[in-house]
């Protein structure tokens, strides 16, 4: 299998389980005026 196969599949999965909150700057990031305007960027 191709690696970017595997690697978009895990980016895929670690976007769907808000891993962000947890392992990132997601809370972070839902705080910033301009997402709270536009929350597709969530």
């Amino acid at each position: 299998m191709d690696y970017h196969i595997v690697y978009a599949l895990a980016l895929i999965v670690v976007a769907a389980l808000s891993a962000g909150d947890t392992w990132g700057l997601g809370v972070w990031w839902k705080r910033l005026p301009a997402v709270r305007k536009a929350p597709w960027l969530i």
